[in-house]
């Protein structure tokens, strides 16, 4: 048996595969982009507390959503940012634990939750929406600050390197963006390249920003603000090596690995050990 190389059909099998990561890739770009809005039924008074609900800009003109919750007698605030694509109500009950020592101050980042915005860059902008709260607060006279964020937030307060945060906590962050995208398409094997590359190309023509460019593990190493790293050891969202590449960019931060904990379990699987560990790292840092 014979077989005849026929290049329009070579041609037209390219075409069609083309189509279809062009197709597969913008679709996967869109639904990262532009997630379904997530809001929480419960706020602060759920749990019996008295809050503040509050709204600020950001540089770009952007207007995001938060709760200040007061502890009397407190000035230090711990802002806390949530992961994607949720909001702040979802981070809520993580983060109270922290109530019993400083004030708290919660928002929903651009595009998610009750903020405006039409597309999230997954930590990009974002950094924009953290430099805003910090400005809020000190508008308040609070010039203590530290900042506890899951996932997107871990990688937020990373990236945004403020000098008015005075002391971190980094939650299950990723390591860079990229590598999210390559995660994304893992089960395409080798093929994963060309909808890797067109997914960064959306990005690029329609967001207007370079992926490359969110990398918490190059913001780290000059990150002079004291960091506690925390990572579940089975996180199948975010693998337990981003945390590895972080602690290794900045060896002056703590590291803890959860052992058995998924992607969120570390306070879940391990309550009195994370509670202690944030309560004496924000101890020793902001007082």
């Amino acid at each position: 048996m014979t077989y005849t190389f026929n290049l329009k059909n070579v041609l037209s099998l390219l075409i069609l595969f083309l189509i279809l990561v062009a197709g597969v890739s913008f679709y996967a770009f869109y639904i990262s982009a532009r997630p379904k809005r997530f809001i929480s039924g419960i706020n602060p008074s759920s749990f019996g507390l008295e809050y503040e609900e509050v709204s600020f800009k950001t540089m770009d003109g952007v207007t995001l959503k938060g709760w200040f919750i007061p502890k009397e007698g407190k000035k230090a605030t711990i802002i806390v940012c949530h992961g994607y694509p949720f909001d702040k109500g979802n981070i809520l009950p993580l983060s109270l634990f922290l109530h019993e020592e400083y004030n708290l101050f919660l928002f929903d980042f651009r595009a998610m939750g009750e903020s405006e915005g039409r597309y999230t860059t997954v930590g990009y902008h974002e950094k924009k929406d953290l430099l805003a709260s910090v400005d809020y607060l000190k508008s308040r006279g609070i010039e203590k600050i530290g900042a506890l964020g899951f996932s997107l937030g871990g990688a937020v307060i990373i990236m945004t390197h403020s000098p008015g945060i005075k002391a971190l906590v980094s939650d299950s962050s990723y390591a860079t963006l990229d590598l999210m995208i390559h995660s994304l398409f893992r089960h395409y094997h080798f093929l994963r390249y060309p909808f890797v590359f067109t997914v960064k190309l959306f990005s690029r023509l329609v967001l207007k920003f370079d992926t490359s460019s969110v990398s918490p593990v190059d913001t780290i190493r000059e990150v002079e603000t004291p960091i506690l790293l925390i990572h579940g050891e089975r996180d199948s969202q975010i693998p337990v090596k981003n945390a590895h590449l972080l602690h290794e960019a900045a060896p002056r931060s703590e590291l803890w690995i959860v052992p058995g904990a998924d992607h969120g379990e570390a306070r879940g699987l391990e309550p009195r050990e994370y509670e202690r560990r944030v309560r004496e790292f924000f101890g020793r840092n902001l007082g």
